[in-house]
């Protein structure tokens, strides 16, 4: 069995002084410090090409730029799923016999070096609009999902408030921790007078921009119990695809984040009810939403009365996002998700503070590419 060892993660919002680059370096030197290991043990390196410095080989780049030639230096695309599927490619090199040591950053800096411009023409060019079906009726990656959000509250009679229940969640989660970028206090008076930016999606239905991301190491769980941090294993991982263009979707208010996540579940010999925490990914508030509803925490329509009845508050049901959610801890372009998984390992751990919930000992880590795409599920316990 392999072990996440070491994590690191930097308060999100606007950073100045540092290049992308720079950037990752140090997230990684701080995760191998966590762990109690050195930049000579690593002979893995995973990354996620950011979109602030795109490099081809963008691990490769960074290992050079550590001063480090290990064996493996990957780079993987997989949106928002990315953290599982570089977990999940971690945990098979190590208990295939490549590596000892992975290195896995995932970090990037829209807010501060990507020009606005460049990255609207950038989504337009290589993101979620098809380029011929959708793209010359000007959609807008906020439009796709505002169309999600329309057809939802068709089908079961949603209001606006069901998902300015998930914004006052998450911004409530995310006033206890120390990195998220939005932590003002918010209530529902402020969520509706933010601007329409999609109908029926208002600014606070959405991520804010920032710069951030987050490091961990992997190795094997019986080289973990002599490392510096308790070991958080990694019991198993899903994932699912439906679509890359909303265009193609057979539903536009159910996806695949529950069949991932029966996938992990099924590889872990778990049941639904062993999950202690989930940390779910929420681009957008109509994406917690969904993906709740999908993985079965709340019966169809129903998820936005869940939040308000406290269903997934830390004393609740089962707490969701107690680190804020992209929604509030940042959202720092293509390394948005990699804080869910953070706030994974920090609650095993047991050192989540205010926000920690009381005896958790399995955590479901869940991230999504594109608009409702690829979906990636990543089930972690206390060692």
């Amino acid at each position: 069995m392999t072990a996440v060892v070491g994590i690191a993660e930097l308060p999100h919002g606007r950073m100045t002084g540092v290049t992308p680059m720079a950037l990752h370096d140090r997230l990684g030197r701080m995760a191998l410090d966590d762990a109690g290991l050195s930049i000579t043990d690593v002979d893995a390196v995973i990354t996620l090409s950011p979109r602030s410095d795109p490099y081809l080989i963008h691990a490769a780049a960074l290992a050079e730029f550590m001063g480090i030639t290990p064996p493996v230096a990957l780079t993987v695309e997989g949106g928002g799923a990315a953290p599982a599927v570089m977990a999940d490619m971690a945990r098979m090199m190590i208990l295939g016999g490549r590596a000892k040591t992975v290195l896995i950053i995932s970090a990037d800096m829209p807010l501060s070096v990507v020009n606005r411009s460049n990255y609207i023409q950038t989504l337009a060019d290589a993101g979620p609009v098809h380029p011929d079906i959708e793209r010359p009726f000007g959609p807008t990656v906020p439009s796709l999902f505002g169309i999600c959000a329309r057809a939802y509250m068709h089908e079961y009679g949603a209001t606006e408030r069901d998902f300015a229940a998930v914004s006052l969640h998450n911004r409530k989660a995310a006033m206890a921790h120390p990195n998220a970028h939005m932590r003002k206090p918010l209530d529902m008076e402020g969520f509706l007078a933010s601007p329409m930016i999609a109908d029926p999606l208002r600014l606070l239905d959405c991520t804010p921009v920032s710069d951030g991301g987050g490091a961990f190491v992997v190795t094997s769980l019986e080289r973990a119990r002599d490392l510096k941090q308790k070991p958080v294993k990694i019991l198993s991982a899903g994932f699912a695809m439906t679509q890359l263009h909303l265009s193609a979707a057979a539903s536009l208010t159910s996806f695949g984040a529950g069949i991932a996540l029966d996938r992990a579940l099924g590889q872990a010999g778990l049941a639904h009810g062993d999950i202690d925490v989930g940390l779910v990914y929420d681009c957008f508030t109509i994406a917690l939403l969904l993906n709740l509803e999908d993985m079965g925490f709340s019966a169809r329509g129903q998820a936005g009365e869940a939040f308000r009845a406290g269903d997934f508050d830390l004393g609740g049901r089962i707490p969701i996002n107690p680190h804020g959610g992209l929604l509030s801890h940042g959202y720092p372009g293509r390394a948005a998700g990699i804080g869910n998984l953070i706030e994974a390992v920090v609650q095993l751990r047991g050192q989540a503070g205010d926000r920690q919930v009381k005896d958790a000992e399995v955590t479901l880590t869940h991230g999504m590419g594109g608009v409702f795409a690829t979906h990636g599920v990543l089930l972690l316990g206390r060692a």
